[in-house]
């Protein structure tokens, strides 16, 4: 896994959680007190998934609802480290049609072989509304991609609906169709 997720996820947690309960969330989830991670830097795919879910029952709630927090965490983070992603994307739609792109640039610093993963883990199709995305991934965090493109659709003043083609959230490999629209007036 790229290094931008553990990394992310860390900083989440350390405003979301005291020192105490960051040291207890990581030893859970089979890593060091103190452990830090790097951006540049590939991580195991099971042990990143472990933080999310040690975060999960440490805090009492579920990994989805941890993951909707660190995905706006994350695109708050990410919008100002990365603003030329978004402004050349100036729509969702457009944005999710970079990704796999983003993700691959992501990836450069990776060995070949990590790219070559990271490379081959998103496919997306354009759609008049929306996106289609294959996505394969051994780490499973389908439900993630939903996450962070509902919270992109909402910042957008657009409403994400995601439906699965094949797969579900928890699949190593799914194709996931993103129709956007314009969120109603209030």
């Amino acid at each position: 896994m790229l290094g931008i997720i553990p990394h992310t996820v860390d900083q989440y947690l350390k405003t979301r959680v005291a020192p105490e309960a960051r040291a207890e969330i990581l030893r859970r989830a089979g890593f060091p007190d103190g452990q830090t991670f790097r951006l540049d830097t590939e991580y195991d795919d099971e042990a990143c998934c472990a933080l999310v879910d040690a975060i999960a029952a440490e805090t009492g709630t579920t990994t989805e609802i941890v993951f909707d927090e660190i995905s706006a965490f994350f695109l708050d983070w990410a919008e100002r480290t990365f603003a030329g992603f978004f402004k050349t994307a100036p729509d969702t739609r457009g944005f999710l049609l970079l990704q796999p792109e983003i993700h691959s640039s992501l990836a450069c610093g990776l060995r070949a072989s990590g790219q070559r993963k990271v490379a081959d883990k998103f496919r997306v199709e354009a759609l008049p509304d929306g996106v289609r995305m294959h996505y394969r991934s051994s780490n499973r965090l389908a439900y993630f991609y939903c996450a962070l493109a509902r919270c992109l659709a909402a910042r957008r003043g657009e409403v994400a609906e995601i439906s699965f083609l094949d797969g579900d959230v928890g699949s190593a490999a799914a194709i996931i169709e993103v129709r956007l629209k314009p969120a109603q007036a209030a």
